[in-house]
């Protein structure tokens, strides 16, 4: 496992060492609003720790906040962080094609959103249509704790890539001794898993996780989806030096192998478009990180670096002869370091700084960047190069009690990049608690992305299915730049909770492909900035307890997405979006469980500007044999929802799904 690759080495260490060496010294519309118990069943008392860096009670978070838990994730038996994810509101994790996911939230497109593992992030692709579209399927669900998802700006605490929100999918840590295994099977895939853990040796604690999992080939007209084995191992521990500090330190490695298959078209011109398609690809991710953290009576301090390595090497081959071929990786190296400082009762002050160099090098960018030299590969030949970005960042946030009602939190972060130069990100949240069990909460924020390498360098020229594609860089993109805004009214009542929220978006600077001809097969795009966009919207959530034994969940969001230059709906969003679950439990010692619950997306707008309306009903079963033993059955698209051969949207017909786990 490489970790801290050499070539990685170049970033300037006098900026890191500087970091730690400067922190180191350093509503009534929903119910009346008068006085009932609150009903806990609903998680109201749930600490976060995403929305403001700190461990905040969620109905005290000004920001806009879901959290999805292990538990909710064992009861409807989900395959992947995506499949946990699908029934948050205002977030859009459908899947694109056979090959993906979106994750927008608040149709703030894929590229706007941030995300993370326990507070880092990841290498992965940096296109703007292939960013996050694979990485809720890389990340080990069994090891997830929870799911933290903040949708609102959150450019004031993280900067880049977090101007529709962050997804923060925390792990579970502090483990006791034990283990667990476990294996799931279905039509889409099937697996076996587990761990082992230490508990505390003395001073140490260490834990040990490993998922085999093989994507089972789903073909349609002759086209299949990627499908092939994943293998996933990671070894994470504490050294405790005290009650109140230690070491945190972690390893990961996942490798993906894929075949995808593209039927040929007996009419198409080029001789190479009219072959069936083979495509296979061998994938390698590598994360490490370490960690150092503690806290007294004032401070809540950590320090960390992490690096993590994602390689990517393809080949595609017709009957005759290979046709093309692709080699990038993709790394990250972080340091950082953050203290939050309690004065007194009535105010936090959270402060850090943050250096980051990314370097991306590959065949996809060509002789776009630098370095440029030849690749060979299966007697095939193309140019690949190499291009890095750098910056660094400081921020400040004030959790402030003004009044025992009135919670103000306001922020601002400064990042410089290396590619466009300096950007501020101001943000200001607040709650004011109606009552014990009402409150108003509102936001406004400044939040940006930088433009990626491969936005910024490349010079790609690929043979994608039956066409050749050709996307050129542009060194002259500016940062997208968003103002946010939210307000909203959340309240409980008895067996009832319930939240409403409006939210209003607007994006300057869209970096956006544009065509720019055909060039005999090939076909030819440019990033350019130039698109503005509008995202106006409501949310709204519903829970109710009728008893020990019966739950309803219901969500709706309405997104009105538009290109302000033509005025038109941003494609990839559906109008509206309504989930609604009802769950049963016999409340025994060792329950059953069962979850019913339907999705419904209507008006969704495709890349062919055409819209789709379309619901569909899951199932799932659940039985805890004992205090170690739970297994579960379930069904997904009950009723079997497809779209025709004329359509140009697809998703997945009914499939089923089926596990076991056991824990000791």
């Amino acid at each position: 496992m490489r970790c801290f690759d050499t070539h990685f080495n170049r970033w300037d260490s006098t900026r890191a060492a500087a970091i730690l060496a400067v922190l180191l010294g350093t509503p009534s519309v929903l119910f009346a609003a008068e006085e009932e118990p609150a009903a806990p069943v609903y998680g109201l008392d749930t600490v976060v720790v995403t929305a403001t860096r700190t461990h905040l009670a969620e109905k005290k978070v000004p920001m806009s906040t879901t959290v999805v838990s292990s538990d909710d994730m064992r009861k409807t038996g989900v395959y992947n962080v995506r499949d946990a994810l699908k029934t948050v509101p205002g977030l859009n994790v459908l899947e694109a094609g056979m090959t993906g996911n979106m994750v927008s939230i608040r149709g703030m497109g894929t590229a706007s959103t941030l995300i993370l593992v326990d507070g880092r992030r990841m290498a992965g692709e940096d296109s703007g249509s292939t960013m996050n579209v694979y990485e809720l399927n890389r990340i080990n669900v069994d090891e997830v704790d929870r799911i933290e998802v903040i949708r609102g700006a959150g450019a004031a605490v993280y900067g880049s890539d977090a101007m529709g929100g962050v997804i923060n999918i925390i792990t579970k840590k502090d483990k006791p001794a034990g283990g667990y295994i476990g294996t799931r099977t279905g039509s889409r895939e099937k697996s076996v898993y587990g761990g082992l853990s230490t508990g505390r040796v003395g001073k140490l604690d260490m834990n040990v996780n490993y998922n085999l999992t093989d994507v089972r080939e789903s073909n349609s007209d002759g086209d299949s989806n990627m499908f092939g084995p994943k293998r996933y191992f990671d070894v994470n521990g504490t050294w405790h030096f005290t009650e109140d500090s230690g070491l945190a330190f972690g390893a990961s490695f996942l490798k993906e192998q894929s075949r995808e298959y593209t039927a040929g078209d007996p009419s198409a011109s080029s001789a190479a478009a009219r072959y069936d398609m083979t495509e296979w690809f061998d994938n390698n991710r590598s994360d490490c990180y370490l960690k150092y953290f503690g806290r007294d009576a004032k401070n809540d301090y950590e320090f960390q670096t992490y690096y993590n390595r994602l390689g990517k090497e393809s080949r595609k081959r017709i009957p005759q002869a290979w046709q093309d071929f692709d080699h990038v990786k993709y790394g990250t190296l972080v340091v950082e370091g953050k203290n939050t400082y309690r004065p007194d009762t009535h105010h936090a002050l959270t402060y850090g700084l943050e250096y980051r160099h990314q370097e991306v090098a590959g065949t996809r960018l060509a002789d776009g960047a630098e370095k440029v030299r030849q690749e060979r590969y299966l007697g095939m030949t193309k140019d690949y190069s190499s291009a890095d970005l750098s910056s660094y960042a400081g921020y400040l946030q004030d959790e402030w009690q003004i009044t025992p009602k009135l919670f103000f939190v306001p922020g601002i972060r400064w990042d410089h990049h290396s590619s466009f130069g300096a950007e501020f990100s101001p943000r200001a949240g607040l709650t004011y608690e109606l009552s014990r069990n009402a409150r108003v909460k509102t936001n406004y924020g400044y939040g940006y992305r930088a433009p990626s390498v491969f936005e910024l360098y490349s010079h790609m020229d690929r043979n994608m299915g039956r066409m050749q594609v050709q996307v050129w860089g542009n060194k002259d993109l500016q940062a997208e730049e968003s103002r946010n805004f939210d307000i909203g009214v959340e309240a409980e009542r008895g067996k009832a909770a319930g939240k409403l929220t409006y939210f209003h978006n607007k994006i300057d600077n869209l970096i956006n492909a544009r065509f720019v001809g055909r060039f005999g097969r090939a076909v030819r795009y440019l990033y350019y900035n130039i698109d503005k966009a509008s995202m106006d919207g409501v949310e709204a959530e519903f829970s109710y307890r009728f008893g020990k034994h019966w739950d309803l969940n219901a969500n709706y969001t309405y997104l009105d997405a538009r290109d302000k230059a033509t005025d038109e709906q941003l494609e990839g969003h559906a109008r509206n979006t309504a989930t609604a679950a009802l769950t049963w439990t016999d409340a025994g010692k060792a329950p059953w469980t069962a979850t019913l619950y339907t999705t419904l997306y209507d008006r969704f707008k495709n890349g062919e500007d055409q819209y789709y309306t379309w619901s569909t009903t899951n199932f799932v079963l659940g039985k805890d044999i004992n205090r170690q033993l739970h297994v579960y059955a379930g069904v997904d698209n009950l009723f079997n929802k497809t779209f025709g051969e004329d359509d140009d949207y697809s998703i997945y017909g009914r499939t089923w799904r089926a596990g076991l786990e056991y824990r000791f």
